[in-house]
């Protein structure tokens, strides 16, 4: 997911990823901690840019109270162990949005099953 603003202010704290110091935000329990949140944008609010300078989800340009969002296990390699458990259920990515208003492109991405 990505967040509103790397800042956690009073303006965005409510929008900022759940990971950053001081947010508000949680995420679905189905959710839980299996997620990387990632904000490209260094200012308070967002305008119509893309932020391509800080790719999202890569573990790199995390800082101030985005710091805690870079700082797990893996990234920026999403890895899920589910020991000797066995199931049917399909395999999902998403990449979800709260607007209509918000874009962020992915180029690539691959899915191992092991």
């Amino acid at each position: 997911m990505a967040g509103y603003s790397e800042l956690s202010n009073g303006a965005t704290i409510s929008a900022s990823c759940p990971c950053n110091t001081g947010s508000t935000r949680s995420v679905p329990p189905s959710v839980g901690d299996n997620y990387f949140c990632e904000s490209g944008n260094p200012n308070t609010f967002p305008s119509v840019v893309l932020y391509n300078t800080d790719p999202l989800w890569d573990g790199q340009g995390c800082g101030g109270a985005e710091g805690p969002c870079c700082n797990v296990p893996g990234i920026p390699w999403f890895h899920r162990d589910y020991g000797s458990n066995t199931t049917t259920d399909y395999i999902e990515l998403r990449a979800c949005a709260d607007g209509t208003d918000e874009d962020s492109p992915v180029s690539y991405y691959e899915i191992y099953v092991k």
